[in-house]
């Protein structure tokens, strides 16, 4: 039975995953037209440890896919500790990271839509009688999972922003667990804004 509800729940997923847009818009620096990283470190600053979770893994996962050197920032910063700005450049170089992905969330929550609530009468005849009857549908709630979030990747040794995207998530599903849903949405959002950042062609891809 448990294996059962696995399939179900990875097939759900997949099907989540494909119900979901993200429309990336990019800008890159002039100044970063021959530059080459070897080693990405990916940064979700935000606050929220779940997203920020989900975020870093699938963008790295996706990247380490792709052929690309990714490392979570979490693996680097373990958040029961506090680091200076020094201490997290002098960790970056310590592990050869040349180029921070930092992704933040602008917005990001649900839209809430209602349906109308129809009510319909009808009137049959059981044998000399008329008997109405009356039914009532609609009603209900949808709330579909967006999320706007902001990616730049910075040149470590200059700190120099060379390439910045906007995203622009939205879900085409609406599951009973809101959570869940924005989870997908996140994980989704993630792995296209990876794909973007290997578009740029700054990034030294491994075959």
């Amino acid at each position: 039975m448990r294996r059962i509800k696995l399939v179900v729940l990875l097939f759900f997923a997949l099907i989540a995953t494909n119900c979901t847009q993200t429309k990336v818009v990019s800008f890159t620096d002039p100044e970063a037209a021959n530059k080459l990283f070897n080693h990405i470190a990916v940064v979700a600053n935000i606050d929220d440890l779940s997203d920020r979770l989900v975020i870093e893994t699938k963008m790295v996962e996706t990247l380490l896919a792709n052929g690309v050197n990714a490392i979570s920032s979490l693996s680097l910063f373990p958040p029961t500790r506090e680091f200076t700005v020094e201490q997290e450049n002098e960790i970056f170089k310590n592990n050869n990271m040349d180029a921070i992905a930092i992704i933040q969330i602008a917005d990001a929550g649900f839209h809430v839509t209602s349906e109308p609530i129809n009510v319909r009468t009808e009137t049959r005849k059981e044998g000399n009688k008329e008997v109405s009857g009356t039914t009532v549908s609609g009603g209900g709630t949808q709330q579909k999972a967006f999320g706007q979030l902001r990616v730049s990747l910075i040149d470590i040794e200059s700190n120099k922003t060379m390439w910045v995207g906007d995203a622009d998530a939205h879900a085409f599903f609406d599951t009973e667990n809101p959570d869940w849903d924005m989870a997908y949405l996140l994980k989704a959002s993630s792995k296209k804004i990876a794909k973007e950042l290997i578009k740029t062609g700054m990034i030294k891809i491994n075959k």
